[in-house]
């Protein structure tokens, strides 16, 4: 807040006027608070300002409010036309320092030998911008970018000189040190893992590539593959992330953009045992990482697991065992006996140790055989395949919801065929796997194909090796997959990955960290605001982010933070985090500021001292 100049008809006023963030502008507008008066009447030393500001004070000292450090003098800056309001980003960057403390992260970089081209302090500096920058809503996460909004756009008292290099150079020595990072972090925050690790969630995700390749021997990592985010065009690479059943991620890999689901699997896998000596772990996947091949592979390393089915690409004899259609009559009686594992969610389950010696051959035994896996005992396999169960999930009222879906989609089609032309909307609405041709290219709705959809509705089919895992386990721990899948959206969505510039593969692997890191960061907020929902922390940090440092007055650098509301103050107190000054910083202290006008000459605690 802050005064300025306006002019109507000729005449000089001067108003009170206040920054406000505008979230559909980003950025600030001045909206005017009071009128003071025209400036004429406001010169020749009556001093009505210091009597308007002495005013004010006591009229909150009397009713209880707080003023802006206890009736802190702003007289003495300089003109008006050297006072500027430039907002410079601070809430964001102290949330980010804050959780990198608790987390032990800030303590364990520390330790870290120091490298001849770059302190500690400078390391540590780098990080916690890094982070901070991710944190924010920006497209731009490179480094490079990173730097420039640290010189230009960020607020940090005693702030130190960073160049570009020190970004990279940080960089450098993150990723030379990831293992330790990681396994530091584990030892050091156990106690929000429940105390051990015994069932691990793991996905993957794929991230394209905008950069320029290195030299030959540099972009091994980069390669064109199956991309998720529909960018076949562009080359990529792999992240895979270990997350616990309650959805704290604790580890990362990186792989070639054209690695396979089972390779990654085998990788995490040995790295999992190794890095953590974990002797037991159930490992959850979900559908888009199962194959034949990997569940082989899970087998044969003695690893338990839980993982989805997908439904459609069963063998129809299997699928006719586990999802039979029933009627309405026998699916009520179904019910009664089948596990209820929460709120509408029912569970039942086959085991492959009550399927006949042919079922098994035919449905598994001749499957694998047909595979690419290497090591294939015929023996071993068959004793590993009886010991696998399979869990059918049902949602009754996500049954009920998918049914009317269908029947709405069902009238929609039938519209469009009578009414549009074939070509405008078959392959673009992927209309066409629901439609059948018959004498030339007149389309008709393909009812047995509706029909046969019927089956799926409200169903997942969850198969595990773990002989101890009742049916309620089963299909509680395969949906928290959710979680794992939201950690991914994050990365990719709220967290800031790329673009990737880079070009030599340590440096992309280091930039992937950063975004991991910067993933732990994001967990702990929303699991210290709220250990059910991640929506609180969501909004927390996008007020973070709005907290804003805003320069009034260039020459004697006064620096005041934006408002804090109440939730924001909650959530501050809630991260054990100290609320910030209104005055941040104040560049004349030790000046000598003329208080002439009826001011208070004996301060209050807290009141900056000043000298006649």
């Amino acid at each position: 807040m802050f005064v300025r100049k306006y002019a109507v008809r000729q005449v000089v006023y001067l108003a009170l006027v206040e920054n406000q963030w505008d979230p559909f502008k980003k950025r600030y507008q001045q909206n005017r608070i009071a009128s003071l008066g025209k400036l004429s009447e406001l010169e020749f030393g009556n001093h009505r300002i210091d009597r308007m500001v002495t005013a004010l004070d006591s009229f909150c000292k009397k009713h209880g409010i707080d003023t802006i450090g206890d009736g802190i003098i702003l007289t003495g800056l300089s003109s008006n036309e050297e006072a500027v309001s430039s907002s410079f980003d601070f809430g964001i960057y102290r949330v980010a320092a804050a959780t990198l403390t608790h987390l032990g992260l800030t303590s364990t970089v520390a330790s870290l030998p120091e490298e001849a081209h770059i302190s500690g302090k400078k390391v540590r500096a780098a990080m916690e911008a890094l982070i901070a920058h991710h944190l924010l809503p920006r497209t731009d996460a490179s480094e490079r970018s990173t730097h420039d909004w640290y010189e230009k756009e960020l607020y940090i008292p005693g702030k130190l000189p960073l160049t570009l290099t020190d970004f990279y150079r940080t960089l450098d020595i993150l990723i030379e040190n990831k293992d330790e990072i990681e396994k530091a972090y584990y030892e050091k925050n156990r106690d929000l893992f429940n105390g051990k690790l015994d069932l691990v969630l793991f996905d993957t995700t794929s991230i394209y590539y905008w950069g320029v390749e290195g030299p030959s021997g540099e972009k091994d990592l980069l390669q064109y593959g199956f991309s998720k985010d529909g960018k076949g065009n562009l080359k990529q690479l792999i992240v895979g992330v270990l997350m616990t059943s309650d959805g704290v991620p604790i580890a990362h890999e990186v792989f070639p953009g054209n690695t396979a689901d089972v390779n990654s699997f085998s990788r995490i896998v040995t790295i999992l045992k190794e890095k953590y000596q974990i002797e037991k772990v159930i490992l959850i996947a979900d559908r888009g990482m199962v194959s034949e091949e990997n569940i082989v592979h899970l087998e044969q390393t003695g690893l338990s697991y839980i993982v989805g089915l997908r439904m459609r690409l069963l063998p129809q004899t299997l699928k006719k065992k586990l999802l039979i259609p029933l009627d309405e009559e026998e699916e009520r009686y179904e019910l009664e006996f089948m596990d209820k594992a929460s709120d509408n969610l029912y569970v039942t389950e086959f085991p492959v140790s009550k399927f006949s010696d042919s079922e098994i051959n035919d449905l598994f035994i001749e499957k694998i055989k047909k595979g690419k896996s290497a090591t294939f005992n015929e023996i071993t396999i068959r004793e590993q395949v009886r010991k696998r169960r399979f869990f059918v999930c049902l949602n009754p009222l996500v049954k009920e919801g998918t049914k009317k879906k269908r029947e709405f989609f069902t009238r929609v089609i039938e519209k469009k065929i009578k009414s549009t032309p074939t070509k405008e909307w078959i392959i673009k609405n992927g209309y066409k796997k629901y439609l059948k041709f018959e004498k030339g290219l007149s389309p008709s709705l393909d009812y047995d194909r509706l029909k046969d959809e019927e089956v799926y509705d409200g169903k997942w089919i969850v198969m595990t090796n773990e002989k101890g895992i009742s049916s309620y386990t089963a299909g509680s721990y395969y949906k928290t997959l959710q979680t794992i899948e939201r950690g991914f959206r994050d990365l990719k969505s709220l967290i800031s990955v790329q673009p990737i510039f880079h070009f030599k593969e340590e440096r992309i692997r280091a930039h992937i960290f950063v975004a991991f890191l910067t993933l732990i960061a994001k967990w702990y907020v929303c699991r210290m605001l709220n250990p059910y929902s991640q929506e609180e922390g969501r909004s927390f940090l996008k007020e973070a982010a709005n907290l804003k440092a805003i320069l009034v007055d260039k020459t004697s650098s006064l620096y005041l933070r934006t408002e804090l509301n109440q939730r924001l103050k909650n959530s501050l107190v809630k991260l054990g985090m100290k609320l910030p000054e209104k005055i941040l910083f104040d560049g004349r202290r030790g000046k000598k500021i003329n208080h002439a006008g009826g001011r208070p000459k004996q301060h209050s605690p807290g009141q900056l001292q000043l000298h006649n």
